[in-house]
């Protein structure tokens, strides 16, 4: 059976489930993220591999795949809509995403995300290793997670639900959350500080978004075309709509020439554009030649456009264009020419994915599409066909450079391949060049990688590792394997689960978190890179704090036991201490084993709620807070070349331990206000001096890695 016979055999069949109600698999995702912007080192892993890579402008991102910023770098992924953008330092996957889920795991670092719109039966979520956050409505949200763990939730606009443990509870604008612990969790909502710089930096990035000439003409939904004005020129064409033309192009260039092709399950063969825009002419609408130019249609306007791997035709195979040994050609699709995916998927798919550039597209024109009868008009065109040589192609080579000059008559005489090259892809297809030619790349610390995050959506299962698939893949080269094999493997296999702790819905209790009246005056920072200089606060008057409300504790989340069965999770301190700031981060010492926590002393609880509160929080400082602040210091003093005046802070830290007798003895008398007041403010001030501590050893390790300055 010929390739065309499989297709036409494919789409009869797929019609025919269809029709009879009974579609045999699920479709792939219409939506995937982008990865429209990198500032630094950004490092990339895809689900199938456990591999680090350099990240790629424009690669397609889905379920499974990982994203790594390092010191002094940034990113920025596009959903949809939806803008999420990683500062320095920060750890971020997708743990789901597909038609009606955006499912995003963060385990350290700083996110900001624009969400333009939350359609009904949607999710968007982000899970972190104390708290689901889930965006309920369009707006402007941040999130930071501490190397603690602890959480922090600002909302500039919208709202959004945080889930700890089995406790949810709204943050709304202009508001956030700060939420501690790993088993048990403790929390309170402020005012949102002022923004800064990062903040500052996203809501620029927003507002170029919004400005873009191309929302007038496109779906928001179609991703990409934000960058579309400043790079070439919109007009009308006659009978097709809107269209575009790229400016500041090569001579020789054409669509699908400048770039390499990579395999992205499930789509298999990928095309990935080296432009700064480089992504929705690629992957939406159509291309023609016109006026002596590539022009690009990007069709009807729809609400929710289907994303595709690449909209071409392959020609060519073995034997094929002697210059080139196994020569692999391509073109792109024109205007009304029917795409027919490589990929598994039902008539009702490939009726949503071609509805806004074929005419009247129905099951019956699927049924009876011909593709290797159809005239296509790009085949022609001059400069239409890219050819280069087979492993090029196959080793995700750029095809620009390596791209083989072939006559007309050789074009018309190459065998039809269809909109797959029948070519079996190779580890280096997904990464792009050969692990024994890549320089290592930047990664995360692998603590983070494993760290478990809660989460309200189950997330899928992890993709099949492609080493399992390889096999499967040769048999039937250019398609990715079926789901219903993909699932035999899984089976078999039983890939390793992601960190994730699914909570308890049903047992899910609306909490209305204590509000603290009083602004703070810094968000809680992104860590700290080395060469930055560090806010440093001063230690305030004790009789000038405000009075907070003590946090909630909260309840513990349940895990689910191996056998059905749910047992508590493991209790933890109910109000653990949270990572200083704004400071840099010091990590413990590794391999150091986990003291088992010091045995509370009881404390008088008189004074009313605000005596429970101060309560909560003098055993906190006594059992966690001072003890820790003790151990830092003498880290501290072992640092070589810190400038830190070791004596001061001592006697501070002694005098802090004094002024907490003063709050027990306000507790046992009965004046719970006193009492919460001196422990808050003794609170703020161990914070203060650990954050003068971090500092300085931060700058004696940086002075250390620069070495001796010379003159």
């Amino acid at each position: 059976m010929t390739g065309i016979m499989k297709i036409r055999c494919t789409l009869a069949i797929l019609a025919g489930l269809v029709l009879c109600g009974t579609v045999a698999w699920a479709d792939p995702p219409s939506q995937v993220g982008r990865l429209s912007l990198i500032s630094g080192s950004v490092s990339f892993r895809p689900g199938s591999l456990d591999e680090w890579a350099p990240a790629e402008l424009n690669y397609p991102l889905t379920a499974g795949d990982h994203l790594w910023t390092d010191t002094n770098s940034r990113a920025e992924v596009h959903v949809r809509s939806a803008a999420i953008r990683l500062n320095s330092e920060t750890e971020f996957s997708f743990l789901g995403l597909d038609d009606d889920t955006v499912q995003v795991r963060l385990s350290e670092g700083s996110l900001n995300v624009c969400l333009r719109r939350v359609d009904d039966g949607t999710t968007f979520e982000i899970d972190t290793p104390n708290a689901t956050v889930s965006l309920t409505s369009a707006g402007s949200y941040r999130i930071d997670v501490q190397p603690s763990g602890e959480t922090s939730v600002t909302v500039r606009s919208g709202r959004a639900e945080v889930t700890a443990g089995e406790n949810a509870f709204d943050v709304s604008a202009g508001q956030s959350t700060v939420i501690s612990g790993s088993d048990s969790f403790a929390y309170y909502v402020r005012a949102a500080s002022r923004p800064d710089e990062w903040d500052t930096w996203s809501t620029e990035r927003d507002r170029r978004e919004d400005q873009a000439a191309s929302n007038s003409r496109v779906s928001r939904d179609m991703i990409g075309s934000e960058d579309l004005n400043d790079n070439g020129t919109w007009f009308n064409e006659p009978g097709d709509g809107p269209a575009w033309a790229p400016s500041h192009v090569p001579a020789d260039w054409a669509p699908y020439r400048y770039g390499h092709w990579s395999w992205i399950e499930p789509w298999g063969w990928t095309w990935v554009d080296d432009s700064s825009w480089g992504f929705a002419p690629f992957h939406y609408g159509r291309w023609a030649y016109r006026n002596a130019r590539w022009e690009w249609n990007p069709g009807v306007v729809q609400a929710r456009p289907v994303y595709a791997p690449a909209l071409v035709v392959f020609v060519g195979g073995s034997g094929w264009t002697p210059a080139a040994g196994e020569g692999i050609g391509w073109f792109p699709l024109g205007p009304r020419e029917v795409y027919v995916p490589p990929y598994q998927a039902s008539t009702g798919y490939v009726q949503r994915i071609n509805v806004a550039y074929v005419t009247n597209i129905n099951v019956q024109i699927i049924e009876n599409y011909h593709a290797d009868q159809a005239v296509y008009v790009n085949r022609s065109a001059p400069r239409g066909v890219t050819v280069v040589p087979r492993d090029v192609f196959v080793q995700s080579r750029p095809a620009g450079r390596a791209a083989l000059p072939v006559t007309q008559t050789e074009v018309t005489r190459a065998p039809f391949m269809g909109m797959t090259a029948k070519v079996a892809p190779q580890r280096e297809s997904i990464i792009a060049k050969p692990p024994a030619a890549r320089a290592p790349v930047p990664q995360p610390p692998p603590a983070m990688l494993t760290r478990r995050v809660y989460s309200r959506t189950a997330p899928p299962p992890a993709q099949v590792p492609f080493a399992q698939q390889q096999k499967a893949l040769v048999a039937s080269p250019g398609r990715p394997v079926a789901p219903e094999a993909l699932a035999r493997i899984q089976g078999s296999q039983k890939p390793a689960p992601a960190q994730v702790t699914v909570v308890n819905r049903a047992a899910l209790v609306k909490q209305v978190p204590p509000v603290l009246k009083t602004a703070p005056p810094a968000v809680p920072p992104a860590r700290v890179s080395p060469g930055q200089q560090p806010v440093v606060k001063q230690a305030p008057d004790v009789k000038q704090k405000p009075e907070p409300p003590a946090p909630v504790a909260m309840k513990p989340a349940v895990k689910q036991a191996p056998d059905g069965q749910q047992k508590p999770a493991p209790a933890a301190p109910a109000n653990p201490q949270r990572a200083p700031a704004p400071g840099p981060i010091v990590t413990a010492k590794p391999n150091v084993p986990a003291q088992p926590p010091a045995k509370q002393p009881a404390v008088m609880t008189r004074g009313g709620p605000e005596g429970a509160s101060a309560s909560t929080l003098i055993t906190t400082l006594k059992t966690q807070t001072l003890p820790d602040a003790d151990r830092r210091l003498a880290e501290a003093r072992k640092v070589a070349g810190i400038k830190l005046d070791f004596n001061a802070v001592a006697q501070r830290l002694a005098a802090a331990k004094t002024a907490l007798g003063g709050a027990e003895k306000d507790l046992a008398a009965g004046n719970g206000q006193q009492a919460l007041q001196k422990a808050t403010a003794i609170k703020q001030q161990v914070d203060d001096e650990m954050s003068q501590v971090s500092a300085a050893m931060q700058a004696a390790s940086q002075a250390v890695k620069q070495g001796p300055q010379k003159h």
